[in-house]
């Protein structure tokens, strides 16, 4: 049964453990017909599109949506997607904002065991066995894709960065069984290859941008080589790993007040900037791209700071607004190899 969600923060480890399918809806190139009846011009594409497809019929094949209730624009999509009555299951997860207050595990504990009543009765008894198992199983999804970003960064003859946008954003999509022994299989191939020598300048991404290949590929192209990401659906999600001892709804609830995951959320004011760095450095960039979906306010509002402190530290930044997947593809590209020729 594939009930979708749209944010990390609604625990995909719980539609698993219920018998669903966990689907990660994505922004996609359709032209925007209907959805500008409904929507304010300032919004982005994601939200866009997604309504878009939703309205157009292309995601009757679901069979629930999961918000959770992050930025303005999502929380006006909940109440658009309730109005049109085409899902019979609806659950809006109410996220804390201030994840360094004291009520804050309290209060998403109590969240999250309502929305779990909530998929007992769509779906059946979630048992703390299954809760565990699910756990294990997107613990060990990540793992392999943390080979995958290893590879990347030591060998992008092997693994291209186009190519790992394109298995990560498989994973969304497809029944987790299978797509951890896909990565298995992959993982085997890849370790029988011979390790290719890096070629361009290192880079590193961070932004709200769902995994598409153009653009990795676009940077490529540009003269640029990838080592890591911070993007929403990217390598952040690494950071998303339980614990798989002890409760595991607790482990669920603890991992998001252990590290910092995104903006539309309050952990700490340097929380940001101190995992920007570390993962930089670590990476061995020379650059920072920022990829950021046009009308995104936390990012923007996250943004300055960012920059003035990555700057600070020594490594250059370029900010990619981008508003339809699609387009601007060409102008992208210039700009991208004035930066590439700068960090050269």
């Amino acid at each position: 049964m594939p009930i979708g969600y749209f944010c990390p923060y609604v625990p995909e480890e719980l539609l698993q453990a219920g018998g669903a399918i966990p689907i990660r809806l994505m922004d996609v190139p359709v032209k925007i017909s209907h959805a500008q009846a409904h929507l304010p011009a300032y919004c982005c594409h994601l939200v866009k599109s997604s309504l878009e497809s939703y309205l157009r019929g292309d995601l009757d094949f679901l069979q629930g949506i999961v918000f959770s209730q992050s930025c303005d624009s999502m929380k006006g999509l909940a109440d658009i997607w309730a109005l049109q009555g085409r899902l019979s299951f609806q659950f809006n997860l109410m996220v804390p904002t201030r994840l360094d207050s004291p009520l804050a595990r309290d209060f998403f504990k109590t969240e999250l065991e309502s929305f779990k009543e909530a998929l007992e009765k769509k779906l059946g008894r979630i048992s703390k066995e299954n809760l565990q198992g699910a756990n294990r199983l997107f613990n060990a999804i990540r793992e392999q894709i943390r080979k995958f970003y290893a590879r990347m960064r030591l060998d992008p003859g092997g693994i291209s960065g186009k190519m790992l946008a394109q298995i990560v954003r498989a994973g969304y999509l497809m029944d987790r069984e299978q797509y951890l022994q896909m990565l298995t299989r992959l993982s085997e191939l890849w370790s029988q290859q011979p390790e290719g020598k890096p070629a361009g300048v290192p880079l590193y991404l961070s932004g709200n941008i769902v995994h598409s290949g153009d653009w990795f590929s676009l940077i490529e192209e540009a003269g640029g080589r990838i080592v890591y990401d911070d993007l929403c659906s990217g390598a952040r999600i690494l950071r998303l790993t339980v614990q798989e001892e002890g409760d595991p709804l607790d482990a669920l609830i603890e991992r998001y007040f252990t590290t910092y995951f995104c903006p539309t959320k309050h952990q700490g004011i340097l929380d940001h900037q101190e995992i920007l760095y570390k993962e930089i450095k670590e990476s061995g960039a020379k650059g920072v791209i920022f990829l950021f979906y046009k009308y995104c306010e936390p990012y923007y509002f996250d943004y300055p700071d960012l920059k003035k402190f990555l700057e600070a530290k020594g490594y250059p930044t370029l900010l990619l607004e981008i508003e339809d997947p699609s387009q601007a593809r060409e102008q992208m590209k210039i700009r991208l190899q004035a930066f590439v020729e700068m960090l050269s």
